[in-house]
């Protein structure tokens, strides 16, 4: 229930939003409500009076900073003559900036028939949530507390950062508003709602670590040999409350045990503003591996032939591959359901990343450690297991729901029901590049209207203006995927792309778990259906080093020319990655090429031979000379003699069912 606001408006309003669930609303999802409105007094005819509903959603950052301010200080020095001293100090400064991350208006109605005293009046709504919204979160400098969702009095300025310290915060309204022309003023009320993201795809996004190796030195200096690891993640996004896998290797080519190895989830949130930033980073969750041989020390000579082996590395490269393939050594770190979610604004950015650190045995030895990215979102499912990633649209369509007056209603007394309003995700005016800054000695008030920025218009369908697009999108895969709808822009953008412009797409992209999505949407679509290595080669380029991979194995499948040009591809790659999609790129060869032709080689006697041939195998014309001397067809089960053959051809001789027991003399192998 919203608060209830008084005013010069003879009455009150109120706003009241249905119980959302549990988890809160999901992107995507309806909500639904309705505003009253009661006055105190009759109001003729000719006061017209407007109704409306807004859906508001904004980051905010609170950038708390200090910096030197130099001043000067009169005083009276020992020989009794005033002096004037340029002194310093340290002082603490703010920056303030907000931005919308959506902006929706309810238009319910225009009242100009007169209102009568004591009726109360319903304006119901039904709005959908855009499915492309954050969720609400909040985040506190110097505080260890996570905060999911709230709503702060922002405007009060000797309440902003609670304790004195900057915070940053992604939250969602719903306002109500009564507005009035002449001697009535507008009046307003608020609701606070929590929002969750739209769960993440099912589909999971692995990655392959590439193996490093690091010298292990002793008090810096002193060179105690290297060791190579590597790991694989069965998945870089999962929910909040999941876990994700992780296979280590390693091999130990030092002269210094492994101790310990640790896995471990690192949530690194920032905010900004005033051109200023604070940064909380934490370490929300831990695991450790179990040690095994390979962790043990090797000795000098050991280390000395090892280093002078130069297919050394080869060998190691595959040692690892394969042993985070049979998950030889598995851990699992967990995502705690009160963590922040990975998200990218303007002004709030929230990364995670998994860190593997080695740590090896004895005082003053470094200890080598890799940084995996990884996105946190809403568990796909969250809206139950025979659902997973879709949204369960909660509340019916029907306007004649929303009009039915509810047990609250009947309790009130008189009331008079408007025509309920619903309004699409459509209307959405999603992201934006206009965001509001604020000194430190200004105060954030209350800026009278309700702005609500108006829909975008049309663009033309070109490179540019999706470019342009993607730079500011709340979600930049959303932004694809709806062009991607457009005949017009079908025809006239993404078909025609080269693969520059392909990649241009992909690198404009600001957020890295989108781009392997945005490159699969798209590449059907190129050439009408003929994309070719070359885009793949274009796309491996620009993405960041951990995607590549994962960019191979999704885009070889909409190939043409992979089994032309699959060595341009495997030139691109590092060795590592070569190794890990070999095994991808020869079965999508040979899932393009169909089944093979014939038998199979090796297999004796599937279906009638040829005229003039005998057993396929050997070539035309001869017979058998492949057995060593005094064997005869081996292929056949023991004990049996080609019993395949039609009655009547050579070596009938023999019993049906043996195998050169002594044919009588005179006849063939005496």
């Amino acid at each position: 229930m919203g608060n209830v606001v008084a005013g010069k408006f003879p009455g009150t309003v109120r706003l009241q939003v249905d119980r959302p669930p549990a988890e809160g609303y999901i992107a995507g999802q309806k909500i639904r409500g309705a505003v009253y409105c009661t006055s105190t007094k009759s109001l003729d005819a000719g006061v017209p009076l407007n109704v409306d509903a807004f859906l508001v959603g904004k980051e905010r950052s609170l950038v708390k900073y200090e910096e030197i301010e130099y001043y000067y200080e009169s005083f009276i020095n020992a020989e009794g003559r005033r002096v004037r001293e340029q002194r310093a100090r340290t002082v603490t400064r703010y920056r303030y900036a907000e931005r919308n991350v959506v902006a929706m208006a309810i238009h319910l109605a225009d009242i100009s028939t007169g209102v009568k005293q004591g009726v109360q009046y319903k304006f119901p709504f039904q709005v959908t949530l855009p499915q492309d919204l954050p969720s609400s979160m909040h985040c506190q400098e110097h505080s260890h507390v996570y905060r999911n969702y709230g709503h702060y009095d922002y405007r009060d300025w000797a309440q902003i950062g609670y304790d004195g310290n900057g915070y940053c915060s992604v939250s969602y309204d719903i306002h109500a508003e009564l507005k009035g022309k002449g001697l009535f003023s507008t009046q307003r009320t608020n609701q606070g709602i929590k929002v969750l993201a739209a769960p993440l795809p099912e589909q999971a996004l692995p990655h392959y670590v590439p193996p490093v190796s690091r010298d292990i030195n002793f008090c810096c200096c002193f060179d105690k040999g290297k060791i190579t690891f590597g790991a694989k993640i069965d998945d870089t996004r999962i929910g909040q409350g999941e876990n994700a896998s992780i296979d280590f290797a390693v091999r130990n080519q030092s002269e210094v045990r492994i101790e310990r190895v640790e896995a471990s989830i690192v949530e690194h949130c920032t905010w900004y503003a005033g051109g200023r930033q604070n940064d909380v980073i934490r370490e929300i969750s831990k695991a450790m591996f179990r040690p095994n041989p390979r962790w043990d020390a090797v000795t000098k000579s050991t280390r000395a032939t090892l280093e002078g082996d130069h297919d050394e590395y080869n060998r190691t490269l595959r040692m690892i591959h394969d042993a985070v393939e049979v998950g030889d050594n598995s851990s699992y770190v967990n995502a705690p359901l009160q963590c922040l979610q990975t998200y990218q604004g303007a002004l709030v950015t929230t990364r995670h990343r998994i860190k593997i650190k080695v740590h090896m045995d004895g005082f003053f030895v470094n200890a080598p450690e890799v940084n995996i990215p990884m996105r946190i979102g809403t568990r796909h499912d969250i809206l139950g297991k025979d659902k997973p990633g879709k949204i369960d649209v909660s509340f019916t369509e029907v306007p004649n729901e929303l009009e039915k007056p509810t047990p609250e209603d009947e309790e009130d007394g008189d009331i008079v029901i408007a025509p309920g309003v619903f309004v699409g995700e459509s209307q959405a005016v999603l992201g934006g590049k206009d965001i509001k800054q604020v000194k430190e000695d200004e105060k954030m008030g209350d800026d009278g209207d309700i702005v609500i920025p108006p829909l975008q218009e049309v663009l033309d369908p070109t490179l540019d203006n999706l470019i342009y697009e993607l730079k500011f999108a709340v979600s930049p895969a959303s932004i694809v995927r709806h062009y991607l709808s457009l005949l017009e822009w079908r025809e006239k953008v993404f078909s025609v792309l080269a693969p520059p412009q392909y990649a241009h797409i992909l690198k404009s992209c600001e957020i890295e778990f989108d781009q392997p999505e945005i490159a699969t949407a798209i590449a059907p679509v190129i050439r009408n259906g003929n994309f070719t290595c070359d885009y793949v080669i274009a796309a491996v380029g620009v993405v960041n080093d951990w995607l590549r991979i994962s960019m191979v194995q999704k885009l070889i499948p909409f190939t043409t020319d992979l089994a032309q040009n699959k060595q341009k591809i495997k030139n691109k790659l590092t060795e590592w990655e070569n190794v890990c999609t070999e095994k991808d790129i020869q079965n999508e060869i040979n899932r393009q090429q169909g089944p093979p032709q014939g038998p199979p080689q090796g297999q004796f006697n599937q279906g009638p031979p040829p005229p003039g041939q005998f057993n396929q195998g050997p070539p035309q014309g001869q017979f058998n000379q492949g057995p060593p001397q005094g064997q005869y067809n081996q292929g056949p089960p023991q004990g049996q003699f080609n019993q395949g053959p039609p009655q009547g051809q050579y070596n009938q001789g023999p019993p049906q069912g043996q195998y050169n027991q002594g044919p009588p003399q005179g006849q063939y192998n005496q």
